[in-house]
């Protein structure tokens, strides 16, 4: 059971970029229940929470890049153009944007401020 007081949000440039996938945005959400912050927290808990946030985040995004490669496979093996260039775009999408969000963590956990 943790006792956090505040989790961090999905970082907007996350939100931004997927905001035709509310579906990731909410697992991305889901994962980041499990960092947070607590009253009196010290400077090592709190990186060690910044690291957590990051671990969930890339796990989480490397896991869409996957099924959306697999998208595109399945696209492509049904020979359907535009679902297999809709979901190019996904993945594309997605692995650009798979390390984006550290600098809005690490604000969220003030790390680097004391």
């Amino acid at each position: 059971m943790n006792t956090f007081t505040e989790h961090p949000p999905v970082p907007k440039v996350l939100q931004e970029a997927l905001k035709d996938y509310p579906d990731l945005i909410a697992r991305l959400e889901e994962g980041l229940t499990a960092v947070g912050l607590r009253p009196g927290m010290s400077r090592a808990q709190r990186t060690d929470q910044l690291e957590r946030a990051f671990w969930r985040l890339e796990g989480d995004m490397d896991s869409f890049v996957e099924h959306a490669s697999d998208e595109v496979a399945a696209a492509d093996a049904a020979g359907d153009a535009d679902r297999t260039a809709h979901a190019r775009r996904k993945l594309h999408l997605l692995q650009l944007h798979r390390r984006d969000g550290g600098e809005e963590l690490m604000k969220f956990f003030a790390w680097g401020q004391d």
